[in-house]
């Protein structure tokens, strides 16, 4: 996303580094001193503050009323919210601030931090002689099939952004009591990456007239669609950045990989029904490797199972940093993210069933009881170590308990990869300057190096691969940067102004390609599906940890231990059970390519039914799935992440099949 601000930089400093806030109004002045005042008795970080007073900057000095700031999960996004709604209360007597995020969880978050106006008391945003503020600044959160009589008595209302959806009557009602208001409003879209979609665009774009000011706040404003809110970005304070910081803001990253000392595979010809299992030693095993997809090294069962052995490895460790830095003061928790409910669910049997670990499972099928319990893992009354999740458990669920991440599934979207990392960036003790570790379980074949790039992967090697998991594995500790010998500092000049040149006749010849597929049909028709191969048996030589903060670090574990491998899905019969097994994992792969090319979930049965009649034609011999053999629905359930990587690998496909519906379905539609 374009960094608006990056033109102004200079002159920002020029500003702040005054002093005396030069060319604000007088309350707005008088504001900045408070908040920035040594004696405050909780500070906002120095990035926080930075965030404020960009925010300002641009409002009052540039005249930009619709802005953006992206900050890292766990950077304090929401105490940012707080102090800008405190400057705009005091300074430019605004009366009422409207919050809007695209979840429960989320919403759940925000209700904690402006329930009772906690935020404004537990930092003294409020000047003296302004304390009264705070009792005009009560929380109303919107809730399903609730009068709007909170929206037109309370100073800030928060909801999420489906309650003032025009698609229904709720929506519509909701936000006519807006509209109707002579009040003019302020507007905070948290997890704003979420803006660019049709209808949350539609709301903000009918609230316009209303809204004096708008800001947006977002760890991943670069969506996979290539679309990113229409605010102006005044800041960009990324995962780097808050590693950087002493003490740190978040937690070090380690990513761990196994090395593969030898693969053996199983598979199947479809049509004699013969099986043969092949090792890196025989002839064919090359041209069957091939008809593998990256995610089937961490979902068969054998690599899953060496997997989650290299996860609990690196919980113990985590439990025991606990205990050792912090005193117990936390319990560290195993986050597992799977693409489909099947491999969810074989993950979640597998910790329980083989390592006695109390797992719970969140997926669009969970009830309220198991969504409610996501949000206390970590807790001292939660009785859960580790969470198993399908596409749930992304934005806004934050449990600093979260030390240890398992990756069963392949990223290719910029924004998922970055969100997941952030489940574990938050740390557990603040008060104190601990370097918390979040570990990461990742396998090289799913190729996510651009992914550690982006938090600054670097390698070093020798590490003893005996060696515990320790202090000495850290970098060193950072310490602050100042100027020794301001005097030695060298000017640099303005830079001189030069005639713009002409660049319109260039521009118009640069041509973007983009893929884009018309006959989407012959494309997936082509698709093949010839062997069925599973990942029987892996042995690991060592499992290599990278630390993600630009030290150059990479260490040499040794391999986890050996287990049985018990290939479930062969000793299910019922052909009920396998149709709703193969119904549910087409529609998790549904979901989540939609949400991987940035595509609204409107259209998830339009897809669903596309992909269901690939199912059929592809892999069913053109049966459907209630009439389908038994050994034919077992085949199409091992094939799902085969035919996930062949959409996948095909950027822009799911959008096409989207935009080039059949004349039969517009008519439908």
């Amino acid at each position: 996303m374009y960094h608006s601000f990056a033109p102004y930089e200079q002159d920002f400093r020029e500003w702040r580094a005054a002093g005396t806030y030069p060319d604000v109004n007088p309350l707005t002045r008088d504001f900045l001193v408070h908040i920035t005042r040594h004696d405050a008795p909780f500070r906002l970080w120095r990035h926080q503050e930075e965030a404020l007073m960009r925010v300002v900057y641009a409002s009052e000095l540039l005249q930009w009323n619709e802005l953006l700031l992206n900050i890292v999960t766990g950077g304090g996004k929401t105490a940012i919210m707080g102090a800008v709604v405190a400057w705009l209360k005091v300074c430019h007597d605004m009366h009422k601030f409207i919050l809007l995020c695209p979840n429960t969880i989320v919403r759940d978050r925000l209700e904690d931090d402006f329930r009772d106006a906690h935020v404004f008391r537990k930092f003294s945003f409020l000047p003296p002689g302004t304390e009264h503020y705070t009792n005009q600044l009560g929380l109303h959160v919107m809730q399903p099939g609730e009068g709007p009589q909170g929206i037109r008595d309370s100073g800030v209302v928060l909801g999420n952004i489906h309650q003032l959806y025009q698609s229904n009557m709720s929506g519509q009602r909701n936000l006519a009591v807006l509209m109707n208001s002579e009040e003019k409003i302020a507007v905070f879209n948290d997890e704003a990456h979420n803006t660019p979609a049709a209808e949350y665009d539609s709301t903000l774009f009918a609230l316009k007239p209303i809204s004096r000011f708008r800001l947006d706040t977002t760890a991943t404003p670069d969506r996979a669609d290539g679309k990113a809110p229409d605010t102006k970005m005044v800041l960009k304070y990324g995962i780097t950045d808050a590693q950087a910081e002493v003490p740190p803001i978040i937690k070090n990253i380690v990513v761990y990989q196994p090395k593969l000392a030898s693969v053996e595979l199983t598979y199947t010809n479809p049509e004699t029904g013969e099986s043969r299992t092949v090792d890196e030693m025989d002839e064919e095993f090359e041209r069957i490797e091939k008809g593998l997809s990256s995610t089937q090294w961490v979902t068969d069962p054998d690599p899953m199972r060496k997997q989650i052995r290299i996860a609990l490895d690196r919980l113990q460790e985590q439990r025991r940093r606990a205990n050792m830095l912090a005193g117990g003061a936390y319990k560290p928790i195993l986050f597992v993210v799977a693409i489909t409910i099947k491999d969810a669910e074989q993950a979640r049997d597998m910790l329980e069933k083989e390592f006695n670990l109390k797992t719970l499972l969140v997926t669009e099928k969970s009830d309220e009881v198991d969504r409610e319990a996501a949000r206390h893992l970590g807790k001292p009354e939660s009785p859960y170590e580790a969470v198993v999740s399908v596409l749930m458990l992304r934005e806004g669920w934050d449990v600093p308990a979260v030390c240890v991440i398992l990756l069963l599934r392949k990223f290719s979207s910029r924004v998922y990869g970055q969100q997941v990392v952030g489940r574990g960036l938050r740390l557990n003790v603040r008060t104190e300057d601990i370097q918390e570790i979040c570990a990461i379980v990742d396998h090289e074949k799913l190729q996510h190096d651009w992914l550690w790039e982006i938090v600054g992967a670097k390698v070093r090697k020798d590490i003893d691969q005996l060696s515990m998991f320790g202090d000495e594995d850290l970098p060193p500790r950072r310490k602050p940067q100042f100027v020794d010998k301001p005097e030695l500092l060298i000017e640099i000049p303005e830079p001189i102004e030069v005639e713009e040149a002409d660049f319109d006749e260039e521009l118009m010849n640069i041509k973007v390609e983009t893929a884009d597929y018309p006959e989407w049909q012959s494309v997936i028709d082509g698709f093949e599906y010839d062997l069925d191969t599973e990942i029987s048996r892996v042995e690991i030589v060592s499992v290599e940890g990278r630390l993600l903060n630009g030290s150059g670090f990479l260490e040499i574990r040794e391999a986890p231990a050996a287990y049985t491998v018990h290939k479930t899905l062969d000793e299910v019969s019922d052909p009920a059970d396998l149709a709703e097994m193969l119904k549910h994992s087409v529609r998790d792969i549904a979901v989540d390519l939609l949400a991987e090319e940035g595509v609204g979930s409107h259209e998830l049965g339009y897809l669903y039914g596309v992909l269901m009649s690939h199912v059929s034609r592809m892999m069913l011999g053109g049966k459907t799935v209630g009439t389908a053999s038994v050994e034919a629905l077992r085949r199409a359930i091992k094939r799902r992440h085969k035919m996930a990587s062949y959409f996948k690998n095909k950027p822009g496909l799911v959008a096409s099949i989207v935009t080039y519906k059949p004349e039969a379905e517009h008519a439908t539609q």
